[in-house]
């Protein structure tokens, strides 16, 4: 009986196991960035709003970019864990939220 998915040989490392499931998944990446970037900014929003009653957006928008930009660039030290592609689109998303942050602000907040 042949199977869709082949158990990882765990003799090499986690770093295989790792490259051999975003292998098999590729879909997997943007999904792990999706996550983190939407807990993090629907999360700060949430509580911001519990505490003082208002919520900063672009504050919690760059905040969340500059997550997900971290989580690649690890991602990307190794060949095979993320695509260039989905690199230029985090990085175009913190350049967008960047815009956003500071086109909101007045001179005197920045």
């Amino acid at each position: 009986m042949t199977y869709l998915y082949t158990l990882p040989n765990e003799t090499s490392g986690i770093d295989a196991i790792a490259l051999q499931t975003f292998t098999s998944f590729p879909w997997i990446t943007p999904l792990i960035l999706l996550f983190v970037y939407i807990v993090i900014f629907l999360g700060g929003i949430t509580r911001q709003k519990i505490r003082t009653g208002t919520a900063d957006y672009p504050v919690w928008s760059i905040l969340a970019s500059l997550s997900i930009l971290i989580i690649a660039l690890l991602l990307s030290v190794s060949s095979g864990f993320i695509r260039l592609d989905w690199l230029v689109i985090v990085l175009s998303l913190n350049i967008l939220s960047a815009v956003w942050f500071f086109l909101d602000r007045k001179m005197s907040e920045v």
